[in-house]
């Protein structure tokens, strides 16, 4: 009798175990998942259409051209405030204390404040989602499914960086050549 009971209050701990584990899960807020962008995705115009499934994350500092400041919800285990340095792109140097503000820094700078300085975007991230400084690797879409990454490139205020490679370095190139030939921005 006594091996019976032993089992009878096992089972019901069990029990009650399990249904405080399920019950816990179902009341606690959905994770934000981090996005890694899948091996079959091999274009920005692909990865446009993933969206909705991208990290959202509040735009709260530009650093400059190519880097910035960014707010994400703590269900994303990425740190509440994190600096993001935008893949693929290079814009001319302002806040290096070793180096003068590089010719149209300033407004590379200013075009990245004016177009998403306060607003909620969209992160992708490549495999390597940090790089030697710590900062995080990011391509940063808007609601429209722009890659914001390209535009500054496409807008003139910007070169592809290719040093390190990246997904989608041609579509960059493609961008700058196009920037290039267009005489837009620094390419005057």
């Amino acid at each position: 009798m006594r091996k019976n009971s032993k089992w009878f209050a096992l089972s019901i701990a069990l029990c009650v175990s399990a249904a405080i584990l399920v019950y816990g899960e179902s009341k606690k807020t959905p994770v934000t998942q981090v996005y890694h962008i899948p091996e079959s995705i091999k274009s920005v115009a692909a990865l446009s259409k993933q969206i909705s499934a991208m990290t959202p994350a509040r735009v709260i500092r530009i650093v400059d051209g190519d880097t910035i400041v960014v707010s994400f919800d703590p269900a994303t285990g990425l740190g509440d405030k994190e600096k993001v340095r935008l893949i693929g792109v290079n814009t001319p140097e302002t806040v290096d204390p070793r180096k003068p503000v590089e010719r149209y820094g300033a407004e590379a700078s200013r075009f990245v404040s004016d177009s998403i300085l306060g607003r909620t975007v969209r992160l992708a991230f490549e495999p390597a989602m940090r790089d030697y400084f710590g900062r995080l690797l990011a391509y940063i879409f808007l609601e429209d499914g722009a890659c914001f990454n390209i535009e500054i490139i496409a807008q003139g205020y910007g070169f592809a960086y290719t040093k390190y490679p990246f997904l989608f370095m041609d579509d960059f190139r493609k961008a700058e050549r196009k920037a290039r030939e267009s005489k837009r921005g620094l390419w005057k």
